[in-house]
């Protein structure tokens, strides 16, 4: 997999959110502040606060002011995986055992709580209302889309337009919000913010779905097994492609149904979908939403952050490649 390269101020600062995200959550000492920066060290792309950062070139550049909000993203986006991982009862991500399978429901639910608490946190520093906004509507958004997703797990017969509903809420609003908040934080006029916001909409729609594919073609690479989505009973897009194509094979709505489906029924799942064309029609679907993502950016006064966000773009698409 690529990396995304950076400009040589956005690297350096992107390091700093990581001396930022253990001292927010290092204070005060406890068991919550050590399961805490066990995640928070775990591993991660941080683009989120990468996006923020960019973002925060299309103005006033201020680390002062687009820090903290970098790290409160990563904050955010951590807390919710370690909800999901409660609600999906996930044992295993990137590679290592969820805060769910080491420490309990309990105290996974605690963590989480924590880790959105010392998010809002980072940000009230700031006194900026509108910074404000945008997180809070993106973090209602999140657990109103993980909330859904559990309402409709095991459900087969459901849309694409469902799907792209409940991945706007479980993903794209905290992209958007990121790109946000970096202009808001920026000064940035406010057609630009818009942009911005519909740029990491679009963006974060994409990344969905291409995380949803690598379920079905190397669940590894995210750190957790392959076809998790299958036995969770959640619905997405290579799913419904293939139940399409396939005329609903009551093999797939068997396995999407089943409670505790086992490894047998999973991998011929799996192989049904893989047979057929869902992969790629959801890859030309991915594809559509980084390429519109791409062309909102390139309308950017500023050129130098539109091409970084473009070569942003491209690495969620490198990613599956």
């Amino acid at each position: 997999m690529k990396s995304y390269p950076m400009s040589k101020r956005i690297t350096e600062d992107l390091q700093s959110v990581e001396s930022g995200l253990i001292e927010a959550v290092s204070s005060p000492r406890g068991i919550l502040s050590e399961i805490a920066l066990d995640t928070l060290t775990a591993g991660g792309k941080r683009l989120r606060p990468a996006l923020v950062l960019i973002c925060g070139q299309a103005g006033d550049y201020s680390s002062q002011r687009l820090l903290p909000a970098a790290v409160a993203v990563e904050l955010v986006h951590t807390a919710s995986l370690v909800h999901d991982d409660i609600l999906d009862r996930a044992v295993i991500r990137r590679g290592a055992p969820t805060v769910y399978a080491a420490w309990g429901e309990r105290m996974a639910s605690a963590a989480g709580d924590f880790l959105f608490a010392k998010a809002f946190e980072c940000l009230a520093g700031l006194s900026d209302p509108a910074a404000l906004v945008a997180l809070s509507d993106a973090a209602v958004a999140l657990c109103l889309g993980e909330f859904e997703q559990m309402q409709t797990a095991h459900l087969p017969h459901q849309s694409v337009e469902g799907y792209l509903g409940k991945i706007e809420r479980k993903t794209a609003a905290l992209f958007a919000a990121c790109c946000r908040l970096g202009g808001i934080l920026a000064g940035a006029d406010e057609p630009e913010i818009e942009a911005l916001e519909k740029y990491g909409y679009d963006l974060g729609i994409a990344f969905q779905i291409y995380d949803d594919i690598l379920d079905f073609t190397g669940g590894a690479a995210l750190g957790k097994p392959t076809g998790t989505d299958l036995r969770d009973g959640t619905v997405t897009m290579p799913m419904l492609y293939a139940m399409d194509e396939l005329k609903e094979s009551r093999a797939l709505v068997a396995v999407i149904e089943a409670l505790n489906p086992d490894d047998r029924e999973v991998f011929h799942a799996i192989e049904l979908v893989e047979r057929s064309c869902a992969l790629d029609r959801a890859k030309a679907q991915a594809r559509s939403f980084v390429d519109r993502a791409i062309a909102v950016a390139g309308g950017l006064s500023n050129q130098a952050v539109a091409k970084q966000l473009s070569t942003i773009g491209e690495f969620v698409i490198d990613r599956y490649s």
